[in-house]
């Protein structure tokens, strides 16, 4: 094995592969939950959205599923409607008919329960995952997502606490990357060019940048700070099967509800 090999392996555990066969597909990531410290109306009612769309609808947990608030954190412990080990409880409730229905795909790590880490070397979310009855959906602080829908094959690169450089994960070459953590919902698009080596000619791609939202309450600890407040929820993207009219689009979740009530047929 040479170097680069070294660098492949590494990132092997974080894959995730999936697949619809149909004419479109979407997946949706649930990240910054904050369950203890959240809309869980909000989270509820997501969860009953994606339900409806059905198992062509895949759904990845993104990072800080839980609050996690400790005693060396910014947050308070009295602000939350459940603390310790009852969000994991709580949240392996809400989420668990995603699980059951087949479309939960994936947990991701974030910085709110890596407190706990820190100090215990106990990983929430792998918890999380065996609670629910299935370990290996806890692919750690990232996640690779291979969407085939049909022949076309999209990919997802989802991280939770990253560098805010223009670009910075440009070299993953992904379909979207997903960045979540700032609760800045944002969707931007951009081109990148690939090499078709059997044409031998170069290719623009269209890919998209998603900032993800979150389901976090506004504590006290935001408003002293000075942080401002954001449009709470989480993106839906929506993928196209068909070879000759291949597509990605993002959604925040409030309009892509509003189109399938409005009868838009996914």
């Amino acid at each position: 094995m040479n170097a680069v090999d070294t660098i492949t392996e590494a990132y092997r555990p974080h894959v995730i592969r999936t697949r619809v066969d149909g004419d479109r597909a979407a997946l949706a990531v649930l990240s910054d939950i904050h369950q203890g410290l959240n809309e869980r109306k909000l989270l509820k009612d997501s969860v009953d959205f994606l339900l409806s769309l059905g198992e062509r609808c895949k759904v990845v947990i993104g990072g800080d599923a839980t609050n996690t608030t400790t005693r060396n954190s910014k947050g308070v412990v009295i602000e939350e409607w459940a603390s310790g080990s009852k969000q994991i409880l709580e949240l392996v409730e809400d989420i668990k008919p995603l699980y059951e229905s087949g479309q939960l795909i994936g947990i991701l790590s974030g910085n709110h329960p890596q407190r706990v880490y820190n100090e215990t070397f106990i990983t929430i979310e792998m918890m999380i995952a065996s609670i629910l009855g299935d370990r290996s959906l806890y692919k750690g602080s990232m996640g690779l997502v291979y969407f085939n829908v049909n022949k076309n094959l999209y990919v997802h690169h989802i991280i939770h606490k990253h560098r805010t450089t223009e670009g910075a994960y440009d070299y993953f070459a992904a379909d979207a990357n997903w960045y979540e953590h700032k609760h800045k919902p944002m969707v931007r698009p951009k081109v990148m060019i690939e090499h078709n080596k059997y044409a031998k000619v170069p290719v623009a791609k269209e890919c998209w940048d998603i900032y993800q939202p979150s389901f976090q309450a506004f504590p006290d600890y935001a408003k002293a700070n000075g942080y401002k407040p954001s449009i709470p929820g989480y993106f839906i993207c929506e993928m196209s099967g068909d070879v000759h009219n291949r597509y990605l689009t993002p959604y925040l979740n409030s309009a892509y509800e509003g189109m399938v009530n409005n009868g838009y047929k996914f």
